[in-house]
């Protein structure tokens, strides 16, 4: 995702601020390079969702070309196959659509917070109020999209009932969190959603890219004459593996998102702790290093 938690992390540093007491200039300055780093590493990581499940769909098309075998101008099998073809080319398409709507609302999301951290600062509110007005505006109209593309229904996203503010924020971040607590937090929820069902369809995508490439690139070469060797044993190695680790990842940047969902209502309600805070930067930094060590090993 886009840079992911860099401004987010920091807003709810100085939400906390106003909550719990002075915090460390430094305190700030590892919020923001924990949500940068983790937003490198999911960024890298919708890259992967995307070439797995196009990559995928290559496999399934040289499946069916060599099943069809030679193919003669406008004859039925000809037009079966490239019909077959143009369905699934649309489907990665439309998955492709999902993607870079996340990447969109992650960019209005960020966009919030860093408006809200503004808000908290500024003397003159009333500008900053009619940004946050319509960077929110954006952010709900692309959660709709969001929603629309995938099979997420709105009204099955899990909400809460009750938010209540931390009587110590005061002044227009008071104004503008009573008045859009609830938009936040499903918006959060939102990504949360639609990232881990790109994990899932990852996860089937990668599935069935693996079993074709086996066949194509492992099985085949064993009725072919000659001797494999320690190629042959390096590639079936490379095909059984590949992906896993992707598909992991991105599940715990989902998991990730339902903890910083879970700090949004902490903070402004009062209740986060240095403790927690830290727990979550710690996990955060290792994940995005795990993300960064897998990228560099490909």
């Amino acid at each position: 995702m886009i840079r992911k938690f860099h401004r987010t992390l920091l807003a709810f540093a100085i939400i906390a601020t106003f909550t719990s007491g002075c915090r460390s200039t430094e305190d700030y300055k590892k919020f923001a390079e924990a949500g940068n780093n983790f937003a490198e590493a999911n960024n890298s990581l919708l890259d992967s969702a995307g070439k797995i499940m196009i990559d995928a769909t290559s496999e399934e098309v040289l499946r069916d070309r060599r099943i069809s075998g030679e193919f003669k101008p406008n004859d039925e099998a000809s037009k079966k196959f490239f019909a077959r073809y143009n369905k699934l080319s649309e489907t990665d398409k439309e998955r492709l659509k999902l993607i870079q709507e996340l990447r969109k609302h992650n960019q209005f999301l960020k966009s919030y917070f860093a408006k809200l951290i503004e808000l908290a600062d500024s003397k003159s509110p009333d500008r900053t109020k009619k940004a946050v007005e319509s960077i929110a505006n954006q952010l709900q109209e692309s959660g709709t999209k969001l929603v629309n593309l995938s099979p997420i229904k709105i009204d099955k996203l899990p909400s809460v009932t009750k938010i209540v503010l931390d009587a110590r924020i005061r002044g227009a971040l008071k104004e503008e969190l009573e008045k859009r607590k609830f938009v936040i937090y499903q918006e959060i929820t939102t990504q949360e959603k639609v990232l881990k069902l790109i994990g899932d369809s990852m996860k089937y995508d990668a599935e069935i890219g693996r079993g074709l490439r086996e066949n194509r690139l492992v099985f085949k070469p064993l009725t072919q004459p000659g001797d494999l060797g320690d190629a042959w044993i390096a590639k079936r190695y490379e095909v059984l593996t590949q992906d896993a680790d992707t598909i992991s990842k991105i599940n715990q940047a989902s998991d990730a998102l339902r903890e910083f969902k879970e700090i949004f209502i902490a903070s402004i309600e009062g209740d986060i702790t240095s403790k927690r805070l830290n727990n979550f930067l710690q996990s955060t930094n290792s994940f995005s290093a795990l993300v960064t060590e897998q990228n560099e090993q490909k």
